[in-house]
C-alpha cells in the first residue's frame, strides 16, 4: 500500500492507497514545532482506527511546502514505516514539464496538482487551489507547466482585515445574499466572498486568453467548495487532487507502481 503525505502551510493531508482506490484519507492542522514522534502517534492512531496494518504500507510519497517539517517526516517514515519516501523535487519523474524561468521555485504541491489535473482532462487545463494562498496554475498539452498566478488565500485575506483594522471583526466565510452589506459582517463577506468569486473568474478568463485555449478548470483546496457553487468558470471540484497527483507520481517512480 502507498501512503501519500501532503504537507501544507495550514493542513497536512494523509492518504492510504491500495490497488485502485483510497482506503483512507485524513487531514490535520499543520504545527511547525511538533516533533516527528508526535506526528507518528497521530498517524498510527488514524491507521489503527481505520483497521489498516501499518506493516502493509510499503511505499511513501511526500510533498512539502514547509521545509522545517520535511526532514521530520522523512525521519518518521524511516523510523516508523521502515521506508525511504519519494520526495517530490528535482530528479523525480512527475510527468510534468516545468517551463517557468526558475523551475525550482515551483511548489511541489503545484506540480502534484498539475499531474493530477492533466491526467483528469488530458488537455489544456487550469488548477485553482484555494488554500493558504490561492494559486492558478496553467497546464498545457502534453503536461507542460506554463506558470502560475498567486493571490492571498481566502482565510489569509480575512485574517489580514481583522488583525490590521481595529474595528473589523473575524467573520464566518459565507457568501451573502447581496453585494451591498447592511452591517459590518455582511460588508466584509460581500467584499471577501464575492470579491474572490470575481477574482477567480477574472484570472481564469485571463489565463485562458493567454493560453489561447478553452482550458478546463479544476478547483481544489480547503475553500474550493465555498467559491465553486457561485461561478460557472469551474468545471470540477476535486478536494483530494493533490493526493491523486502524488499517487500518479509514485506510480511513475516505484518499480511496481503504488500497491
Amino acid at each position: 500500500m502507498l501512503l501519500a503525505i501532503d504537507i501544507g502551510n495550514t493542513n497536512i493531508v494523509f492518504g492510504i492507497h491500495k490497488k485502485d482506490e483510497w482506503c483512507a484519507r485524513w487531514r490535520i492542522r499543520t504545527v511547525r514545532d511538533k516533533m516527528p514522534d508526535e506526528y507518528a502517534v497521530l498517524l498510527k492512531e488514524f491507521i489503527r482506527e481505520d483497521a489498516i496494518r501499518i506493516d502493509t504500507i510499503d511505499s511513501v510519497v511526500l510533498t512539502s511546502v514547509v521545509p522545517p517539517l520535511t526532514a521530520g517526516f522523512v525521519e518518521l517514515c524511516q523510523r516508523y514505516l521502515w521506508t525511504e519516501p519519494i520526495i517530490i523535487g528535482p530528479g523525480v519523474r512527475t510527468g510534468i514539464d516545468i517551463r517557468t524561468e526558475n523551475p525550482s521555485e515551483v511548489g511541489a504541491d503545484l506540480v502534484a496538482n498539475a499531474a493530477a489535473a492533466y491526467d483528469l482532462f488530458s488537455q489544456d487545463c487550469i488548477v485553482v487551489d484555494f488554500g493558504t494562498a490561492t494559486t492558478f496554475s496553467a497546464v498545457a498539452s502534453p503536461g507542460v507547466f506554463l506558470g502560475v498566478a498567486i493571490a492571498p488565500g481566502l482565510r489569509t485575506a480575512a485574517e489580514a482585515l481583522s488583525t490590521r483594522a481595529a474595528q473589523l471583526p473575524r467573520i464566518d466565510l459565507k457568501v451573502p445574499q447581496s453585494a451591498i452589506g447592511r452591517n459590518t459582517t455582511q460588508s466584509m463577506q460581500a467584499g471577501l466572498m464575492l470579491g474572490f468569486v470575481h477574482l477567480t473568474e477574472g484570472l481564469i478568463r485571463r489565463l485562458r486568453n493567454e493560453m489561447d485555449t478553452d482550458a478546463r478548470v479544476v478547483a481544489t483546496g480547503g475553500h474550493a467548495s465555498l467559491i465553486a457553487p457561485h461561478t460557472n468558470s469551474i468545471d470540477r471540484v476535486e478536494p483530494w487532487l493533490t493526493l491523486d497527483g502524488l499517487r500518479l507520481i509514485a506510480e511513475r517512480n516505484l518499480p511496481n507502481g503504488s500497491r
